[in-house]
């Protein structure tokens, strides 16, 4: 006899597997996210922590640029090191990509922490370090694409990728904050020191985690390192958009980075506390914004992400424009909610696109692209604080942004049309 289930128990079933929150349960993915959340949390103490630090070794001369220098060696190197160790690392899954990567983080930052109480860091040394603990940032950013690949089923694995995006803003809730707090208790290097822990909670997740359905080996079409990467990458269409799209909007983010906390602290007169707040309240918007992003996927990815982007960039403006504490917090949440989407729909277009063999190879390919994009724009922020101001950095990243994600719209548009054009001929 065969039993069939009635529609409102298929429907429910259906939520049951594809839902937001279906894939919390797989225990091996949920472990990692576990332990996502908790190295988000150290994460988000160092984006205040990394240029307090920066500012405190500083002592007023050229804080700009060593703010811009330390939050650009926090990922940047990671680029160079990939084009050496593509190769290598060719075989290894998403678990041991992500294991990988927290390591070097956790004993870089804990030597930043040490070197910092003994008061034997300088710029120099701490821009160094924070770049050799960025070594592997590219393997871990395609680990956390394939592990969701890996762990769980296609159609859990957009709601998967907006739990790991989630799980870092959600964390970064209490990061920034909780930064605050610790720095004006303790310093700046207590707080690079609790981000090193952080990530000792990572590796012990990734050892605990196991993949549910180890793959066949199968011969990779990118076995032959970075080259063959890059090159499977330009065979992918959707893959070469979302990439571009992505070095524009990091870059032009980039100085935001900068700007900032030298608002806060040289123009607002507020503290730490204000700029973890800052951070706070763009974590909380961006949290909600990716939690929502499966839900807007029916309107359509990409027109979703370019929403997403000049969401950002107009409530980017107010902050240059306006003095006033309260108006930023707004700017910011509200922001961080346009933000959030974007990241785990990103994601999804790669995995969707990327034949499932070589899926880490072309999101690190795509890395290799995007990643420098956000250190080199904070980089360049350095200088363009120092000339024009914080404030004005501020708007015009702003308007910057709204401008490149018109002209993404505009591009779209017109490939569509082309598109209907030559079937209707």
């Amino acid at each position: 006899m065969v039993v069939t289930m009635a529609p409102h128990d298929r429907r429910v079933e259906l939520l049951r597997q594809s839902g937001v929150l279906a894939p919390l349960r797989n225990r091996a993915f949920s472990v990692l996210v576990a332990g996502y959340a908790v190295s988000a949390i150290g994460d988000g103490m160092a984006i205040v922590a990394v240029s307090w630090l920066a500012i405190s070794l500083a002592h007023g001369h050229d804080t700009g640029l060593i703010v811009g220098g330390a939050v650009a060696a926090y990922t940047l190197p990671g680029v160079v090191a990939w084009l050496l160790l593509a190769r290598l690392f060719a075989g290894w899954d998403g678990r041991k990509l992500v294991l990988a990567e927290a390591a070097l983080r956790a004993t870089s930052l804990a030597s930043v922490a040490a070197l910092a109480w003994s008061r034997l860091l300088d710029p120099v040394l701490y821009v160094a370090l924070l770049g050799v603990s960025s070594l592997f940032g590219l393997l871990g950013i395609s680990g956390d694409l394939a592990a969701v690949v890996e762990l769980l089923e296609p159609q859990q694995q957009l709601a998967g990728n907006s739990l790991v995006t989630m799980a870092s803003f959600g964390a970064s809730i209490v990061g920034p904050a909780l930064a605050g707090g610790v720095i004006a208790a303790a310093g700046a290097a207590t707080a690079v020191a609790v981000d090193a822990a952080s990530f000792v909670v990572l590796v012990l997740a990734a050892v605990v985690s196991r993949r549910f359905v180890p793959p066949p080996p199968k011969a990779s079409a990118t076995a032959g390192g970075a080259l063959g990467a890059l090159r499977l990458l330009k065979g992918l269409p959707a893959v070469v958009g979302i990439t571009a799209l992505c070095v524009v909007f990091f870059a032009v983010y980039g100085p935001v980075e900068v700007a900032l906390p030298v608002l806060v602290a040289s123009v607002l007169h507020a503290g730490a506390g204000a700029l973890g707040a800052y951070w706070t309240l763009f974590s909380v918007g961006a949290a909600a914004g990716a939690l929502a992003a499966s839900r807007l996927e029916r309107f359509g990815m990409w027109r979703v992400i370019l929403v997403s982007v000049v969401g950002w960039g107009i409530c980017l403006v107010p902050l240059g424009l306006v003095n006033s504490l309260a108006v930023g917090f707004g700017s910011l949440a509200v922001g961080g909610f346009f933000y959030g989407p974007f990241l785990p729909l990103k994601a999804s277009i790669i995995q969707r696109s990327a034949p499932p063999d070589d899926l880490a190879a072309v999101a690190a390919a795509s890395a290799l692209l995007t990643t420098p994009a956000a250190p080199i724009g904070t980089a360049l922020g350095g200088p363009i604080v120092a000339a024009i101001g914080a404030r004005a950095t501020l708007t015009g990243s702003g308007l910057v942004t709204v401008a490149a994600a018109s002209l993404a719209t505009a591009v779209l548009v017109g490939r569509t049309i082309r598109r209907r054009s030559d079937c209707q001929v």
